[in-house]
């Protein structure tokens, strides 16, 4: 087999060449017509049509077609998409949202391509409209960073300060509020440059809504004034009694400190800020009492404060409920105060209840070695006796009370004269008898 192929191979791929050469002549004198295609953008046409109903839209699904057209075999390389121009025109709108597309050619390739034979493929595209919305949307500003040591922001003012979007409606109710986000960090001068607005849904996250929502203002200018400063510890004064089985707990406030400008002398005074203020009187409460204040109020004279956010601070003043917890102290297990080593003691009982007040959470961490309960037996002589408890409990805790009980105080070998040695010559001479 190997030997027949092998027979004659020059002439075999002599007549091999000889039949292409001859394919490509005939080719080349025919010229046969032949189908060919390209995928084309679609371009939308008159959009101000439905912009005028207060309509906007998408195209559901590709936004491309497949042209299909006829060409001479020796023109279809002259061919390119974009010879093609396809598009639908928005006046031709309907309820049903079907717009049938129309596909044109360039005047000079008109020549090459058979006109009546370019289809499109699909034939329309389906236009979802859905209402338009314009909405003002007032700015707020971030920063990133923080500016360099002994510097504080002072007064950050935006230009325009407010935006209005337009766009569809669904997209419009995502957004919850625009700002822009200024870079201040290790700065220790007045910032003036521009930003862009940033749409932020409920959550504060950043939304990206693609090109259909426009802007008014695309670019934001800002200037941060970036003041000399010093951070003051903020010192709240709370004055009043809460309601009689409450407890003033303290201030909660996010804002710890506040950055104060003023001169180097007038600062080098300063450490902490003293806010006294009729809101922060607690007479009477019975929960937490939630304040806004001023703080660029309570200032030194000659000193601002650097930052509007100080103007409005959030302060919680914390009041809660006492309550009480009893705790069960073994009587023979107490330590003793003014003992003496001639007596016997003993009780009527085994144990004592021990009633404290004080916050729960800090009742729940309490133990009775806590109580640190003495039992108090001086001046104590023989026969029984109220049992006299004495506690020393950490701030915060008070003692109701406890459960009363008996101690009996003995001698441990009585002598002539006393009580327990007449008792027991009256028990033997009975005995005797």
């Amino acid at each position: 087999m190997k030997e027949k192929l092998l027979n004659n191979l020059g002439l075999k791929v002599a007549s091999l060449v000889l039949a292409c050469a001859v394919w490509m002549a005939v080719v080349n004198i025919s010229n046969p017509v032949i189908d060919d295609s390209q995928l084309v953008p679609v371009e939308v046409r008159n959009e101000e049509v439905l912009e005028a109903a207060n309509l906007t839209y998408k195209i559901d699904g590709k936004d491309s077609v497949t042209v299909s057209y006829q060409v001479r075999t020796r023109d279809r390389s002259l061919v390119k998409a974009s010879d093609f121009h396809a598009y639908v025109d928005l006046k031709d709108y309907n309820v049903t949202g079907a717009i049938p597309i129309t596909v044109e050619i360039n005047r000079d390739k008109e020549n090459l391509v058979k006109s009546d034979a370019i289809t499109a493929k699909p034939m329309v595209i389906r236009i979802i409209t859905e209402e338009l919305q314009r909405k003002k949307f007032d700015l707020q500003f971030k920063t990133t960073g923080t500016v360099e040591d002994g510097y504080a922001l002072g007064i950050v003012s935006l230009s325009p300060d407010y935006v209005t979007v337009e766009g569809p409606k669904s997209q419009i109710g995502q957004i919850n509020h625009m700002g822009i986000e200024i870079d201040v960090d290790n700065k220790n001068a007045d910032l003036n440059s521009v930003a862009s607005p940033i749409f932020y849904d409920a959550n504060g996250n950043k939304l990206d809504l693609g090109n259909k929502v426009t802007v008014s203002g695309k670019e934001i200018e800002y200037n941060v004034s970036v003041l000399k400063a010093k951070n003051l510890t903020l010192n709240f004064e709370v004055s009043g009694q809460v309601a009689k089985g409450y407890r003033y707990t303290g201030v909660e406030c996010k804002v710890k400190s506040v950055p104060v400008v003023g001169t180097k002398s007038v600062l080098a005074s300063l450490t902490t800020l003293s806010v006294a203020s009729d809101k922060l009187n607690i007479d009477g409460a019975t929960s937490d009492k939630v304040i806004q204040l001023d703080l660029s109020q309570y200032l030194p004279p000659s000193t601002t404060v650097a930052g509007e956010e100080y103007k409005n601070v959030t302060v919680k003043l914390k009041v809660e409920p006492l309550t009480t917890r009893v705790f069960t102290l073994k009587l023979k297990g107490l330590n003793m105060e003014g003992e003496e080593a001639d007596y016997d003691y003993s009780f009527d009982k085994e144990t004592s209840d021990v009633t404290i007040k004080g916050l729960k959470e800090d009742l729940d961490a309490l133990t009775e070695t806590d109580l640190n309960a003495v039992l108090n037996l001086s001046d104590q002589g023989p026969g029984a006796h109220p049992g006299v408890l004495t506690f020393e409990v950490s701030g915060g805790f008070e003692v109701v009370g406890y459960t009363p009980f008996h101690v009996t105080v003995t001698h441990k070998n009585p002598g002539p004269g006393t009580e327990e040695s007449a008792t027991a010559s009256t028990t033997e001479e009975s005995e005797s008898q």
